[in-house]
């Protein structure tokens, strides 16, 4: 993990983010939080319902949230938002300890701290509370009846748009450090931006 973190200034406010599938954990939680929520083969039919959608992210032909939207709707639409929620509260995913060490480090230096994550807010919420940070997330749709429609309420919070929500809750770039931790192509936008970028090697 390249990491300067600890010898940034520290005259001025600092801003510390976190992304959360493969840097703060060793896995991918939409789909181990698919696996402990809906069981193996649940989650084998729906990746095999949507298999056109996914190669065709593969190959370019479609967005990386067109694919994801699609299996997510395959795998949760029509199914209690409380209930999903329900089974968060019992899912543990594989941390990685050194950047988890990282984060408890920058709470107890007195950051802001904020986990910006592609994963959705159905099990976010809770990995966030219990970690002590604020969120952004990919958020999704619920209706009338609590269900979830299979669609998302926000734009997924992924590439140039974890940008854009930083911004949005931090917009005076000017006024603080910002520190980045992130381990893939969905997190050059930010690490770009960043005073101290961060990259946490894939395990």
């Amino acid at each position: 993990m390249a990491d300067n973190s600890g010898i940034a200034d520290r005259s001025m406010r600092h801003v510390t983010v976190f992304d959360f599938d493969g840097t703060l954990t060793l896995d991918d939680t939409f789909f181990s939080f698919g696996r402990h929520c809906l069981g193996l083969p649940r989650m084998l039919r729906g990746i095999a319902a949507t298999l056109p959608w996914i190669i065709g992210w593969k190959l370019g032909l479609t967005s990386n949230s067109r694919a994801k939207e699609k299996l997510f709707s395959a795998l949760y639409r029509g199914r209690s938002r409380s209930c999903i929620e329900k089974a968060a509260q019992t899912f543990t995913p594989r941390f990685n300890r050194a950047v988890l060490d990282k984060l408890s480090q920058s709470i107890q230096r007195g950051d802001t701290v904020y986990i910006i994550s592609a994963s959705l807010d159905l099990w976010m919420e809770r990995m966030a509370a219990e970690l002590g940070t604020r969120l952004c997330c990919t958020a999704t749709a619920t209706d009338s009846q609590g269900l979830v429609t299979g669609r998302f309420s926000s734009p997924n919070c992924h590439g140039q748009e974890k940008v854009n929500r930083l911004l949005a809750v931090e917009p005076d770039r000017r006024s603080y450090h910002l520190t980045v931790y992130g381990d893939s192509n969905g997190d050059a936008a930010l690490l770009a931006i960043a005073d101290t970028p961060c990259l946490v090697a894939r395990n």
